[in-house]
C-alpha cells in the first residue's frame, strides 16, 4: 500500500528537523548548462543539457535520442555492476559513465536536475569533472521551497570485497567528509596516496573536480587492443608508465586518490539524499561504492516510512 504523499513530505520535514538544527532548502540550477564531448568507451559524440527541475525530482537522466525520450533516475536501485564505470538502467533508458556528472551535481550542491543526453555514455572530457562543475557554477543555483532530503549516518556500515573496502561512520559534524586510501602495491607504477576532504562547492571545484581518470600503460594498451577507447590519447587522461605519467603532468601530488574520491562522491550521490557523516574507502571501486549507496538509500527510505507511520 502506498504512503500518502502529504504524509511522506511531512515525514521528510521531521527528519530534516531531527538531523540538523536548521534544515536547508533543496536546490536546482538557475539556468541551462551544456557540456559536449565524446564517450571514453564508445568514442561516440554526446551532448549534455542540464535543465532546472522541480523540488523532490532528484537527478534524472533523459535519453532524448531514443523514442519517447525515456528517463532513468540517478538512484542506486537502477545501478548495474559494470567494469570501470557506473551504469544505470530503467526499461529502455540506459546511461553509463554517470559518476562524474553525479559527483559534479552533488559536489556543487544541486539536488534536482534533468540531465538530457543524446547518447548512452557521458562525455569523458579530460577525465575529470571540471567542465561539468564549471558549467553548473555558470548556470547558478536556485533555492526551492522544500527542505532538502538528508540522512545522518548513525551507525557504522562496512562493505568489503577481497582487498577493498568502503566504510560509512557517524560524525559529529554536518555534511559529508570522504577519505580515500589508494595503494596498488610496489609493483604498480601508480603512486600510493591518501586524500581527505569535507565536501562543499568551493572545495569540490578547486580540489576535487580537476582530478583526472588514470590507469597503467599496460591496461590502456589492453583496452585499445580490445577495440575500446580508440580515440583516447595521453592528453585525455593520465596514463602511467614505469617512470610516471606519459606525456602529461599531475595536477596534484595525490591526483589519483583525489580522482578515486571524486568517483566515491558520484557513486554515493546515487543514494538520492544529502549525507551527514564520514566515508572512508580503501581501494574501493564503483561496484563497492554503489553497494554502499544502496544501503544508505534503503536506510533513508526505512526511516522515512517509520516517521510516516508514527504520524
Amino acid at each position: 500500500m502506498h504512503e500518502a504523499p502529504n504524509a511522506i513530505l511531512d515525514a521528510q520535514k521531521r527528519i530534516s528537523a531531527l538531523t540538523m538544527t536548521t534544515a536547508p532548502m533543496q536546490t536546482t540550477i538557475a539556468h541551462l548548462a551544456r557540456v559536449s564531448g565524446r564517450g571514453y568507451w564508445s568514442g561516440n559524440p554526446v551532448n549534455l543539457t542540464l535543465r532546472p527541475a522541480s523540488q523532490d525530482s532528484g537527478i534524472v537522466f533523459r535519453r532524448i535520442d531514443l523514442p519517447n525520450r525515456p528517463e532513468v533516475a540517478g538512484q542506486s536501485c537502477h545501478r548495474v555492476d559494470t567494469n570501470l564505470r557506473t551504469k544505470l538502467i530503467d526499461g529502455s533508458a540506459a546511461v553509463e559513465m554517470v559518476e562524474h556528472v553525479m559527483a559534479a551535481l552533488y559536489g556543487m550542491g544541486i539536488d534536482n536536475c534533468i540531465v538530457e543526453c543524446d547518447a548512452c555514455e557521458m562525455p569523458g572530457l579530460d577525465g575529470s569533472a571540471m567542465a561539468i562543475a564549471l558549467a553548473i557554477e555558470n548556470a547558478g543555483i536556485e533555492q526551492l521551497a522544500t527542505p532538502v532530503r538528508q540522512y545522518r549516518i548513525t551507525e557504522t556500515i562496512r562493505i568489503v570485497d577481497q582487498h577493498a573496502e568502503i566504510v560509512a561512520i557517524p560524525s559529529q559534524s554536518d555534511g559529508l567528509t570522504v577519505a580515500y586510501h589508494l595503494d596498488y602495491g610496489t609493483d604498480s607504477p601508480i603512486p600510493a596516496s591518501t586524500s581527505r576532504f569535507a565536501i562543499d562547492p568551493d572545495e569540490f571545484l578547486q580540489n576535487i573536480a580537476p582530478a583526472r581518470t588514470f590507469l597503467p600503460e599496460r591496461d590502456a594498451s589492453e583496452l585499445q587492443r580490445m577495440g575500446v577507447a580508440q580515440h583516447v590519447t595521453y592528453r585525455d587522461l593520465v596514463v602511467f608508465g614505469e617512470s610516471g605519467p606519459i606525456e602529461n603532468t599531475l595536477r596534484f601530488p595525490d591526483e589519483c586518490s583525489r580522482h578515486k574520491l571524486l568517483d566515491v562522491i558520484g557513486d554515493l550521490a546515487l543514494c538520492g539524499v544529502r549525507l551527514h557523516g564520514t566515508v572512508i574507502a580503501r581501494r574501493s571501486g564503483h561496484n563497492l561504492n554503489g553497494k554502499l549507496a544502496e544501503q544508505l538509500r534503503l536506510r533513508y527510505a526505512q526511516r522515512l516510512r517509520s516517521h510516516s507511520r508514527a504520524a
